[in-house]
């Protein structure tokens, strides 16, 4: 199994030093190591320069983006790269995500267990994910549809107690995708800017083949969970991106449906929100529905409260 590594960062030197020493420490040597930075201002460029000056277990590789183009951004570009170049599967994560020791040999174990038939169903493989000491289910779901609602159902404890396991979408963080579902399915959402975009995309790579979980393998986030970052502009994307997703890949009744009861409960007069969430809201829903993408002029990095 040849892998390459696509790692986008922003402005977080010191998480994305330790998870390039994650990379070069695998049991299992990536082919590559591809860093996106992300129009970085924190000395990310210089360091970069340096870090491919030096040598290391693999080939090492940097694309420099001309502005922030956030996360979505970051790894369409970083994928894009990563086709032109000699491996099988690109493994894709940010700068916060640290890999433990053995996470590619215990996937390519796995992979390897299986029969040609077998390998050849499989579009995408993961990792667990880690965080504060304890798998994080969120980032490994399961679709639930009804008659009217389409929900993402967590993966369970029980489920991670198995060799490996499937599911229907995945986060970015510590997922392997293969190469022919990313030429048969396309990229990434480029003008999602931040959230969904892993989650949108995962949708159609699942039409590729199976996303399996591969609970050995495991990856450290060391990130907040998005609940705990208080009111900030990446709830409008996170808003609007879902409606976007979900208009994209589902009868409309589960898209007019879940706009309407959000419209209530988070941007009407009737919301207990104050009048600056409200807004904040009202832009990222009238956004979906016009289908609007890409950044906003508002809502943007640096945006404050």
């Amino acid at each position: 199994m040849k892998i390459g590594v696509i790692l986008v960062t922003f402005n977080r030197l010191d998480k994305l030093k330790i998870a390039l020493e994650c990379y070069e420490k695998q049991t299992h040597k990536p082919e590559y190591i591809y860093v996106i930075n992300n129009h970085s201002t924190d000395g990310t460029d210089a360091y970069l320069k340096e870090w491919l000056a030096g040598n290391g277990v693999c080939e090492r590789l940097v694309l420099e983006l001309s502005y922030n183009s956030g996360g979505a951004g970051g790894f369409h570009d970083g994928l894009e790269a990563g086709l032109k170049k000699d491996a099988d599967w690109l493994w894709v994560a940010d700068d916060d995500a640290y890999p433990e020791p053995d996470a590619f040999e215990k996937i390519n174990d796995y992979y390897e267990s299986l029969s040609k038939d077998e390998k050849n169903g499989i579009a995408a493989l993961c990792s667990a994910v880690i965080n504060n000491g304890k798998i994080h289910y969120a980032h490994r779901n399961h679709l639930n549809l009804s008659k009217f609602k389409c929900k993402f159902r967590e993966s369970s404890p029980q489920e991670y107690e198995k060799k490996a396991f499937d599911i229907d979408v995945f986060s970015y963080v510590g997922t392997l995708i293969s190469k022919t579902a990313l030429l048969e399915q396309g990229l990434c959402e480029k003008e999602y800017f931040i959230y969904c975009d892993d989650q949108e995309h995962a949708l159609r790579i699942r039409k590729a083949g199976r996303i399996v979980v591969v609970p050995e393998s495991r990856v450290i986030h060391n990130t907040p969970g998005f609940d705990d970052k208080g009111i900030f502009w990446g709830m409008y994307y996170h808003a609007r991106n879902n409606l976007l997703m979900m208009r994209k890949h589902f009868p409309n009744r589960y898209y007019l449906l879940k706009m309407t009861k959000a419209y209530v409960v988070k941007a009407s007069i009737l919301s207990k929100n104050d009048k600056k969430t409200r807004d904040l809201y009202k832009a990222a829903y009238k956004d979906a529905f016009h289908n609007k993408k890409g950044i906003h002029e508002i809502y943007k990095p640096g945006w404050k409260y």
